[in-house]
């Protein structure tokens, strides 16, 4: 076994490892240590009866039972230098760090870890850099001392650092006499170079004087403040005194401090002159008058509104988009619509709010979103359901002649959040009514205007309110029953629905990791592995969202919690592909998959549905009659419609490439399995164009081929929608080839780069060229 060599003291290769729990050991710096765990105390007894070597490492986390997966892979050489036993069987000792050193190899586990570690060799040049902020360094050190913002920097460690002469020394003792975090001290035991510790070193010193600086002037200030308020406070104890003299009652006081509240509220000048005479007529009052009462309360929301209150705002591009990335996977539109805003803010420094409209399907993170715009800007959160909404007071508040009157939620949201710059969502405005009580969505038209809502009049407020520094988000299912008027004031991001490869990583990194701490699970306990997700994904939901898969994978991890309670033996359970039926039951869900070989008279569309896109197949006989065109598969008007134009074309084709039959005197049939569901839309006319041709010439179609596109009377084919979600259902379903519209070449940025990679895809402007790819 080779041996190292350091300060004359000879280290072996193999060395038993005492791992450490928020504790990190530097060189030349005696600490000491609890040993209680049964693997701690079996490597302290092995080098107690060898060398009193020990290689200390520091964990990445607060376990018990760890693994070497569980260490960092830099550590301090030891040296015990006294063990003193504890009456609990525990022990404590005082260790000398002796080197750095890296841990190269896992020689055991049981019954206590064992390695193999090289000692680090620090780079010390002695340059004149070095002593530079060696000085530095010592002098910050010394200032922070000197304001006792740290108790445990007694004055002989002042007095010791400047005795000392070993830089490496110098720099142990600051930095373990710092309170760094466990983190940052591991940050500064890894590093290889004496001048990249000192300047890490620094960089600490150096905040922490400026957050010294930053007390001291917080400390001034609050003084100043404590002597103002105790200068206003003795002059209302006067004040008080000379009224109970003069005899003025309770009501006069509430009037002072209305009065006081109206003052201080920041209101402008023309809101401040009405209040003030609210106020008048209140106290010109009878005490039994009923109106009184609201007066009061009116008084009270126009003192409580912040007119003039904002959140700071503290604009930073790099960790707002940390932020949208950690709440959120994808959404790569809105994320950047986002940090577009925050840019034109920093730049300009006052931007009126855009009015963001999040459309897409349920389930998609719409709402939620919004939250984290908020914590992105560093703002407010208020968000009011529109959903069901049908009285225009919701939104412009009711009259104060009315019994009951209250602002509307508008108002009510900004009076809750106390500032008047918040993130406000309006959720569900799709599903806005209306009826005798007045249009609500004819209300929003005012407050979603950025020319407009500067000046926002509510009904019970009877004054302006400006709402141009609120950052509106609002959240719908669809656009078509947003009125016209309205939409034109919103800002469209759409919400295209989650891939399958989407799903999967929000299952991973965000839904899995939430369940299993609100069911008290560990990852040790649970192997969710990725197949079963993805089976779970494809034959257990079928939606644009991931509610439904976080309800799936919920019933699973609670079947799962109910094992492991009720066996205390069993310590994991694995989740598979296999076992997800045993858990969850047989499949719910079913796709269609390519043809198995290539047939006449049949070929594959492509379709798009909320929550997906999906395959379309198109079937055609031929029978005698009288010409007829019967459609079947419950088909809507426009699709047989397209279906009427697409025969009335391929009938001529038919008689141009040499088909002798009459097709006037047969009947076809054209039907679309799936009868169950309703299918609508102008984009299979393609597909169903291919199929009747395939008919009429007897020549099969591809089965690797599948298609979408409108067709004209001409021939001509033209651009469709859903192109993302429809490619997406040909790769699931093993297509390798694509005939899509010219175009929608476009549109091709938006498919996944691993999916274009393994279709091909050909764009066609004419029927002539889907034939030609199609037919064999």
């Amino acid at each position: 076994m080779s041996e190292f060599k350091i300060n004359n003291i000879i280290i072996p290769e193999e060395l038993p490892v005492i791992a450490l729990k928020n504790t990190v050991l530097f060189p030349k710096i005696v600490i000491p240590i609890i040993i209680q765990r049964p693997k701690s105390i079996g490597a302290l007894e092995f080098a107690q009866t060898h060398n009193r070597l020990v290689l200390f490492v520091t964990q990445k986390n607060s376990e018990d039972d760890i693994t070497r997966n569980d260490l960092f892979e830099i550590g301090t050489i030891g040296r015990i230098v006294s063990v003193f036993k504890l009456p609990d069987g525990s022990s404590k000792i005082d260790v000398e760090g002796l080197v750095r050193a890296r841990v190269t190899n896992f020689v055991a586990e049981e019954p206590f870890l064992r390695v193999n570690a090289e000692p680090m060799a620090l780079i010390i040049r002695d340059s004149l850099d070095e002593k530079a902020i060696l000085r530095r360094a010592i002098e910050q050190f010394r200032v922070i001392s000197e304001a006792r913002s740290f108790p445990t920097i007694l004055p002989e460690i002042i007095y010791m650092m400047s005795q000392l002469k070993d830089t490496e020394h110098i720099a142990s003792l600051m930095t373990v006499n710092l309170n760094l975090e466990v983190e940052n001290q591991q940050r500064i035991l890894e590093l290889e170079s004496m001048l990249d510790i000192l300047r890490q070193l620094n960089m600490y010193l150096s905040r922490e004087v400026q957050i010294l600086e930053t007390e001291k002037s917080v400390v001034k200030e609050t003084k100043k403040q404590i002597g103002k308020m105790q200068k206003e406070l003795f002059l209302r104890e006067q004040l008080k005194s000379i009224e109970k003299e003069l005899g003025v009652d309770d009501e006069k006081d509430e009037l002072v401090g209305i009065r006081a509240k109206i003052m201080s509220a920041g209101m402008p000048k023309d809101v401040q002159e009405k209040a003030l005479k609210e106020l008048s007529r209140l106290g010109k009052m009878p005490a039994f008058n009923p109106e009184g009462s609201y007066i009061r309360s009116y008084l009270d929301l126009l003192s409580e509104l912040p007119w003039s209150k904002k959140t700071k705002e503290k604009i930073n591009l790099k960790e707002a988009e940390k932020i949208l990335n950690e709440d959120h996977y994808g959404l790569p539109k809105v994320k950047e619509r986002i940090l577009e805003y925050l840019a034109v803010q920093k730049q300009v420094g006052k931007l009126k709010g855009p009015i963001l409209c999040l459309a897409g399907p349920p389930g998609t993170g719409k709402t939620s979103i919004g939250q984290s715009i908020a914590r992105a800007l560093g703002r407010k959160f208020a968000r009011v359901s529109l959903g069901g909404l049908r009285d225009e007071a919701e939104i412009r508040g009711h009259r104060r002649t009315y019994v009951g009157a209250m602002p509307g939620r508008l108002i009510q949201g900004i009076q809750n959040v106390k500032v008047k710059n918040p993130v406000f969502m309006l959720d569900e405005i799709d599903k806005v009514g209306s009826d005798f009580r007045g249009d609500p969505s004819s209300a929003l038209l005012e407050a979603l205007d950025p020319q407009q809502n500067h000046a926002f009049s509510d009904h019970y407020l009877e004054v302006p309110f400006d709402l141009s520094d609120v950052l509106f988000v609002v959240t719908a299912n669809r656009l078509d029953t947003i009125p016209p008027a309205l939409r034109d004031r919103l800002e469209i991001i759409e919400f295209p629905g989650y891939t399958e490869l989407e799903k999967f990583h929000i299952a991973k990194n965000f839904l899995l990791p939430r369940l299993f701490k609100d069911h008290g699970l560990k990852k040790r306990s649970l192997n969710f592995q990725d197949s079963a997700v993805m089976d779970i994904i494809r034959d257990h939901t079928r939606e644009a969202g991931v509610r439904e898969l976080e309800r799936q994978l919920a019933t699973v991890i609670r079947k799962i919690t109910r094992k492991l309670v009720e066996s205390s033996s069993t310590k994991t359970i694995s989740v598979t592909k296999a076992t997800v039926d045993t858990y969850l039951g047989p499949i719910k869900y079913t796709y269609d998959v390519a043809e198995q070989k290539d047939e006449i008279g049949r070929a594959t569309g492509l379709a798009w549905t909320p929550v997906g896109g999906d395959l379309l197949s198109i079937e055609a006989i031929r029978m005698p009659g009288t010409g007829k065109l019967i459609l079947t598969g419950q088909l809507g008007i426009v699709m047989k419609e397209s279906a009427q134009a697409a025969l009335s074309w391929a009938r001529a084709y038919a008689a141009r490439n040499g088909v002798k039959e009459d097709l006037r005197k047969e009947d076809i049939h054209l039907h679309a399995p799936s009868g169950g569901i309703k299918k609508e839309g102008p984009s299979a006319g393609i597909a169903i164009t291919t199929t009747l041709v395939s008919l009429f010439l007897k020549k099969p179609v591809r089965k690797e081929v599948a298609m979408t596109g409108e067709v004209t009377l001409r021939g001509k084919v033209l651009s469709i929608g859903g192109l993302k979600e429809k490619v997406l259902a040909a790769h699931r379903a093993g297509i390798k080839t694509v005939v899509v519209p010219f175009d929608n070449k476009k549109d091709l940025i938006d498919i996944p780069k691993e999916i274009q990679r393994d279709i091909k895809f050909f764009f066609v402007k004419t029927m002539d060229e889907v034939l030609k790819i199609a037919l064999r």
